[in-house]
């Protein structure tokens, strides 16, 4: 209760230390963590796990708490109840058993209103995958534009799909590649005009503001299909990034690629980026490829340059937990380096002061290994600069509080 109270940043790592022992809340704390959940959306589904079977039983019991029922056994809501209560009901199946959403929803599909259907399928992009494929193509009919948009939206995600595969065809026929005596290259060669087909697929849907609608048109194909195709016609990822397109469709090209690298969760393209873009690349990308390989890429100095600023943070997302000592060793002699820098300037703030680097400080109390806190402590002993001094010993204590929290679980 006091780390919710605080708002901890340790509590993830509370959390998943709870569920791994299964551990449950005393009973006379169970009300108290349901009324924090009903309004801390952050860590609502953690505490729900911690309260268990008599939290739901709380909820069940209190109109007000109506939102933290995740009972997914009662099919009654289903046929019977409100709106609301079917979108939650319908939301949270998709998380547990999105096979048996569907079945209920494609039995009742067309007698849905328009903007029921519309938010039904919305709720796809959880547990999104091939079997969903049926009902998305039915949706591509829908009467109403924003069931036919979402629909088009969760199958860009459909790789190995019918409409994928319609992509694929229409980018072959859009795009080619030309073998140059000095330089193979991609030559584009865009239609007049759109069949009925292409329409269907939403290609027409949406106007890709004044850059051109032919423009618009490569774009949504190229995102659409699957990489496999480039890499059948070019030969890898890496390969595509370097091919010698037109100007006119260089950008778009681009574009569209890393597009369809995130919507299609591709890691070999993502990774392909990385290294091509290093801190240009977007975040959503990155955060992408695999740990394993952001971790080698941080570790050989690639990042040092960005380590610490707002480009580098998406190389951290989702490393494994806590980051290994390697990792934390880098970060803080990259961290030191600033410090020495910052003592050069005689102030207090500025871009090279502990202030600047409040969310990287945090994260390494968060995530640092226990085995770092020495390396935090020789830090402070070894910069010249006090507010650095007190920065690194800061994160040493709080490491140190993490450690000692997670003790008292035991």
């Amino acid at each position: 209760m006091k780390l919710l109270a605080a708002k901890s940043w340790t509590l993830p790592e509370w959390f998943a230390a709870a569920a791994e022992r299964g551990y449950r809340a005393p009973d006379h704390l169970v009300e108290d963590l349901m009324a924090i959940a009903s309004t801390n959306e952050m860590h609502r589904e953690n505490i729900l796990r911690l309260v268990g079977p008599r939290g739901q039983w709380l909820a069940a019991r209190n109109p007000d708490w109506e939102m933290l029922i995740r009972r997914t056994d009662r099919s009654d809501v289903w046929t019977h109840g409100s709106h609301p209560e079917r979108l939650q009901w319908f939301t949270t199946m998709r998380a547990v058993n999105p096979a048996a959403a569907r079945a209920e929803l494609h039995r009742t599909w067309d007698f849905e209103r328009g903007e029921h259907r519309a938010a039904f399928i919305a709720a796809f992009r959880t547990g999104l995958g091939n079997s969903d494929e049926a009902l998305l193509e039915h949706a591509l009919d829908d009467r109403l534009e924003e069931v036919r948009r979402h629909a088009v939206q969760f199958l860009w995600r459909l790789p190995d799909s019918a409409y994928a595969a319609r992509m694929a065809a229409r980018s072959r026929a859009w795009v080619r590649v030309e073998t140059k005596p000095v330089r193979t290259r991609l030559a584009v060669n865009m239609p007049g005009s759109l069949d009925d087909s292409a329409r269907r697929d939403g290609i027409e849907e949406f106007h890709y503001k004044n850059k051109g609608i032919r423009t618009w048109w490569l774009r949504m194909a190229v995102t659409a299909a699957p990489l496999s195709l480039w890499e059948n016609m070019i030969g890898s990822a890496s390969a595509a990034f370097e091919i010698q397109i037109e100007d006119q469709w260089r950008e778009v090209m681009m574009e569209a690629w890393t597009n369809a690298a995130v919507l299609q969760h591709n890691p070999q393209w993502a990774s392909a980026l990385l290294h091509r873009e290093g801190r240009k690349a977007e975040r959503r990308v990155v955060s992408i490829v695999p740990a394993r390989e952001r971790l080698e890429y941080i570790l050989s100095g690639q990042a040092d340059s960005y380590l610490l600023g707002v480009d580098g943070i998406a190389l951290f997302d989702g490393l494994p937990h806590p980051w290994p000592l390697e990792l934390a060793r880098r970060m803080i002699i990259r961290l030191e380096d600033v410090a020495d820098r910052h003592a050069e300037t005689g102030t207090d703030l500025g871009p090279l002061s502990r202030h600047s680097h409040y969310s990287i400080l945090r994260s390494a109390e968060t995530h640092f290994p226990f085995s770092a806190v020495p390396l935090l402590h020789a830090a402070a002993v070894g910069t010249r600069d006090h507010g650095w001094r007190q920065a690194f010993s800061t994160a040493a204590a709080n490491i140190e509080h993490r450690k000692t929290g997670l003790r008292e679980l035991e």
